[in-house]
């Protein structure tokens, strides 16, 4: 997509033929004002049907703390808590799921409040209890529904969009995504060296309402785009390829000296404090669940061959620290490969019959529940390798140098490279770049709801043609 120059200003031609130009002011304000009412209203709606379901009548039961009296005192938390939580805003339009997940969670802070007052009002004994519970539930649908809805009328009530991003080119060519507006320079007539009032207000209307402008160009203009960008109240950046081999990278500051973040974590200190969390109470009861097929599952390695029920193996786990994997023994007890220099392949001579049934059905990995509750293990992440393993004939560390990055975090029973298939032997380089890349995507990209993503999905691997 490539755009006049000053397409970025919001202009938008109706079915009329007008012109409109609508700020990213008012823009916001349009918008803040549609969430809102829309939210309200559906509040209001969910506990009047709350009233009706449980109830039987329309405004409940006179002196109780009916429904409505329930949104009067729901409505203003949550519309507090969104408005500070970022459910509103221009965003939307583009991350409609996000939008929905924060109002969501507005609504639950909101319900959490509301019944802490109740509690301290001492009036928790008059509360419908059901009545409230359905219209929270309806309620989560309404705010649902509403931020769907405005995804798909927003552009004809509010009119167009402005581009929030503006890419200006200089000579160099980088890839795009949608929602942004695209400006060559030259045809622009943007010529960063000439440091004139002419070249600010060219630059300035060429970029229009966007709030980010990035420019991409060679290293010798870099210093005369620095000092362009800095007229605009935009926040200017200037792509730079040369720091790709340095990524995931950020700036900071070290007694006054810029500084170039090479590495740190992933995870905050609270993201890592919610993933120990879910691991733990995610782990614990999974191992109460599964106990049943866990007994099974060693009686079964116990009486059908000699040896240990458990297979200890060293594996590479967070900040490269080696830690002793546990998983049941599918091998027979002399064959086993406590290095992991030969990889299980299909087939294996090596395995003993109950095994080859625990590998393809991945309860062999069970016993890593108990590495989750030790510590040195989660749920999810990326799946721990021995120092030996190799691709091909190389080890994993010589195929790929970004290797090492994917141990910043803790490694999982599953992965996101295991629920998109990258398991099994790895043969050729290529089986280890295509897990790599998964494994820094999700290390980039952490939340705790795409771990749940990817546990649903890894229910659907478990007996997997690369299982073996």
């Amino acid at each position: 997509m490539q755009a006049a120059p000053g397409g970025a200003n919001g202009t938008h031609d109706d079915n009329r033929g007008a012109s409109v130009t609508v700020s990213k002011e008012m823009l916001r304000l349009r918008l803040y004002a549609l969430c809102l009412a829309g939210d309200m209203a559906g509040l209001f709606v969910a506990f009047l049907l709350a009233n009706i379901l449980i109830l039987g009548e329309p405004w409940g039961e006179p002196g109780k703390p009916h429904g409505i009296v329930m949104f009067a005192m729901v409505a203003p938390l949550y519309a507090i808590l969104a408005i500070q939580g970022g459910a509103y805003g221009i965003n939307a339009l583009d991350r409609v799921r996000r939008g929905i997940v924060r109002a969501l969670m507005a609504l639950a802070q909101a319900a959490l409040l509301m019944l802490l007052i109740v509690y301290l009002g001492k009036i928790a004994e008059q509360l419908s209890r059901l009545t409230f519970l359905t219209g929270l539930v309806l309620s989560a649908g309404a705010v649902t529904l509403v931020r769907l809805g405005i995804a798909r009328i927003a552009e004809r009530l509010l009119g167009a969009v402005p581009h929030l991003t503006a890419v200006i080119m200089d000579g160099v060519a980088i890839e795009t995504g949608p929602h942004m507006e695209i400006i060559q320079a030259d045809a622009a007539d943007l010529h960063p060296e000439r440091h004139d009032a002419d070249m600010a207000a060219r630059l300035a209307a060429a970029v229009g309402m966007a709030e980010r402008v990035i420019v991409a160009c060679p290293i010798d203009r870099m210093g005369d785009w620095s000092a362009a960008l800095k007229s605009l109240s935009a926040r200017g950046e200037i792509v730079v390829p040369e720091l790709l081999r340095f990524a995931p990278a950020r700036v900071g500051e070290f007694d006054g000296q810029p500084t170039l973040i090479v590495a740190g974590g992933p995870l905050q200190f609270r993201d890592r404090l919610i993933k120990r969390l879910f691991d733990l109470l995610f782990g614990g009861l999974a191992t109460l669940v599964l106990s049943p097929i866990l007994i099974g599952a060693a009686l079964a390695v116990k009486l059908t061959s000699p040896g240990p029920v458990l297979f200890r193996q060293p594996r590479i786990g967070k900040d490269a620290r080696p830690f002793q994997i546990y998983k049941f023994r599918s091998m027979r007890s002399e064959a086993s490969d406590h290095r992991a220099a030969t990889l299980t392949r299909r087939d294996d001579d090596r395995l003993t019959r109950v095994g080859a049934f625990l590998r393809r059905t991945s309860i062999d990995e069970l016993p890593q529940l108990f590495n989750v509750l030790r510590g040195n293990m989660s749920i999810v992440g990326p799946r721990p390798h021995a120092a030996a393993a190799k691709a091909g004939d190389s080890l994993y560390w010589e195929v790929d140098p970004r290797y090492w990055a994917r141990h910043c975090i803790k490694p999982g029973m599953t992965g996101l490279a295991q629920v998109r298939g990258h398991r099994g032997s790895t043969d050729h380089h290529q089986d280890l770049i295509d897990r790599l890349h998964s494994d820094l995507e999700y290390v980039s990209d952490w939340s705790i709801w795409r771990d749940l993503r990817i546990i649903f999905a890894t229910l659907g691997v478990l007996v997997h043609y690369k299982a073996y």
